[in-house]
């Protein structure tokens, strides 16, 4: 994972300068639509953004597909969480040489297939040569590394939704060479974007605005919900342990359209936990053996909406 970082290589109008008068604004815009809506005031930007307005209550995200029965972000183990009928599945992107979007969660390849070294510095053919599945078991032995196409041509015909993650720093080109991948396959009501990147939130946001975004951290605070304000993201994503810091702020979050996004929780008292504490949105390796419980024993969220559970 990286730091968030912030630069001045993508000029846009809602820069930290200008944060409170537009933090205002958003404010003030929030109010008029609670005054003509009497729903409004348990909306949140998840119900307004995208891929992330589909479901009601306690939202289920399968990491990196069904991680824990295969290879983690390979079409084999993509292809079980569909199968399983799960609202959304997550997936990594990392770039190589050739500037090929590719599902991998490290930026090295060492733990997850044959090869070696950075994927930065391989290319597309030589990492199509690894074995991304002998290392989870034998039942997946020569199983490849996916392009982002493939993934999403194995999900376009599906019922299920993504939450894809930008590793790295991404260019505006690398970018909307992404988006339109998906803008092929008409799939801006079907995926999220993640990062810890605000570089990349900001290029999103700019380039792609229809699609919904959500803002990775470790750090959670007030600055942190400013910046998520800025970005206009529909939710932040967190560790349980960032989260602890200040429950508080989670409602005020809520409050301003903001959703809340807890990674990876594998265990009922963790997901009971969140549940507690208003988290919308859940990441875990096992959707099948946590995910039926835990919808039919959430409560239905202030902040509705969430599709999303585990990571």
């Amino acid at each position: 994972m990286h730091r968030m970082s912030r630069t001045q290589a993508v000029p846009l109008p809602t820069r930290r300068g200008r944060l409170a008068f537009h933090a205002a604004l958003f404010v003030l815009s929030l109010i008029a639509s609670i005054g003509s809506n009497p729903y409004a005031a348990n909306a949140s930007a998840l119900q307004l953004h995208g891929a992330l307005s589909r479901a009601e209550g306690f939202g289920i995200i399968s990491h990196r597909g069904a991680a824990a029965l295969a290879p983690e972000n390979t079409l084999a183990a993509m292809r079980l969480a569909f199968d399983q009928g799960v609202d959304f599945v997550e997936a990594d992107l990392h770039l190589t040489a050739d500037e090929v979007p590719v599902l991998m969660h490290d930026p090295t390849l060492d733990r997850t297939t044959t090869g070696r070294g950075t994927v930065a510095s391989h290319s597309l053919d030589q990492i199509r040569a690894l074995d991304a599945g002998s290392w989870f078991g034998s039942d997946f032995a020569g199983e490849p590394v996916p392009t982002l196409e493939e993934f999403l041509d194995e999900l376009a015909p599906t019922n299920s939704r993504a939450l894809i993650e930008l590793k790295g720093t991404w260019s505006d080109e690398q970018v909307a060479n992404a988006v339109a991948m998906l803008q092929e396959r008409y799939l801006v009501d079907r995926v999220a974007f993640e990062s810890f990147e605000v570089e990349n939130l900001e290029r999103l946001a700019l380039l792609a605005p229809e699609y919904a975004r959500v803002m990775l951290t470790r750090d959670w605070g007030r600055a942190t919900l400013e910046t998520a304000i800025e970005l206009k993201v529909s939710a932040i994503g967190a560790r349980n342990k960032v989260f602890e810091r200040d429950f508080e702020l989670i409602d005020e979050a809520r409050v301003l359209g903001i959703g809340t996004m807890v990674y990876t929780l594998n265990t009922e008292k963790q997901w009971a936990k969140a549940r507690s504490r208003g988290i919308d949105l859940v990441i875990t390796d096992d959707p099948v053996s946590l995910g039926p419980g835990a919808e039919i024993s959430a409560p239905t969220c202030s902040v509705r909406g969430s599709a999303l559970s585990r990571r």
